[in-house]
């Protein structure tokens, strides 16, 4: 049943973010950490590297490796996603986040952002919801010194222009968002928030996936083949932003969008209007 469970809905909407207890299964941990091993291994070339935070990241996971696709369209998650962006919607950007423990007597800042507000700082307050995140936890963050994120509760619901100088590095509401390995955490992309200290020995494995509306443009490249693409479902294909015409994308047919008749044969109720498709 593609169901987004009402607690979970009702805290993202209040809180702007909510943590989703097993998203994944022991199993899909272990095998999507080794396949996020071997992305770092097989495109260190490509790794951007944060040398003062101990942080380590690759855009664009789907092409990297056949396994980081699964995450894409999970009952756990996806179905909270699509009752706030409804099932019109990609994945405008993703990343494997990396989060090295800090030597001793080393400290680092934290960088509060919202995600898309380099697009979005000239819209005028309150701004919209425009895209939804995703991290799934492949390592334990039960304790705030293991660098998990940081978020501001409610910061989301904001009416007034911020931005991100105006932000004092210790922020007395922000909350660390704590889960075991395999919960995921959902974020709305207006939330203020920032990467996490990793004061312990262990070293954190996040995957982010980042949804969006089908007519905002892509923030990572993918290069996926036709070849690639075929041997997925529709709705991953949909996720991964296929679609049969330029105008598909705003005005989409049934074959754009295979993701509608999977929410629309659940129990999902959405926030976003259906409206009569016109040119």
């Amino acid at each position: 049943m593609f169901d987004a469970p009402a607690e979970r809905v009702t805290e993202l909407a209040e809180n702007g973010y909510t943590v989703v207890p097993d998203a994944l299964s022991p199993e899909q941990v272990d095998r999507l950490s080794a396949a996020m091993d071997r992305a770092l291994e097989r495109r260190a070339g490509r790794i951007r590297e944060e040398p003062a935070k101990r942080r380590s990241q690759l855009f664009g996971i789907p092409a990297l490796d056949a396994e980081l696709i699964e995450p894409l369209a999970l009952p756990t998650t996806l179905p909270i996603v699509c009752a706030f962006l409804g099932w019109n919607i990609y994945m405008y950007h993703s990343h494997l986040d990396i989060n090295r423990p800090l030597p001793p007597g080393e400290e680092s800042t934290y960088v509060w952002h919202r995600d898309m507000q380099s697009a979005t700082y000239t819209l005028p307050p309150p701004l919209p919801l425009l895209s939804m995140k995703v991290g799934y936890f492949l390592t334990d963050v039960t304790s705030p010194d293991r660098g998990s994120p940081m978020v501001i509760p409610g910061s989301h619901l904001s009416t007034t222009v911020e931005r991100a100088e105006d932000f004092a590095q210790e922020q007395p509401t922000a909350n660390p968002v704590l889960a075991p390995a395999g919960s995921a955490v959902i974020l709305d992309s207006r939330l203020w928030h920032s990467v996490g200290k990793n004061h312990s020995d262990v070293t954190r494995k996040v995957l982010y996936y980042a949804y969006a509306y089908r007519w905002i443009r892509p923030s990572d490249p993918l290069h996926l083949s036709e070849e690639q693409l075929a041997v997925l479902s529709p709705v991953q294909r949909q996720l991964l932003g296929a679609g049969t015409t330029v105008k598909g994308f705003h005005l989409p047919r049934d074959e754009d969008v295979p993701l509608r008749s999977v929410v629309e044969s659940g129990s999902v109720t959405h926030l976003t209007l259906d409206a009569p498709v016109t040119s």
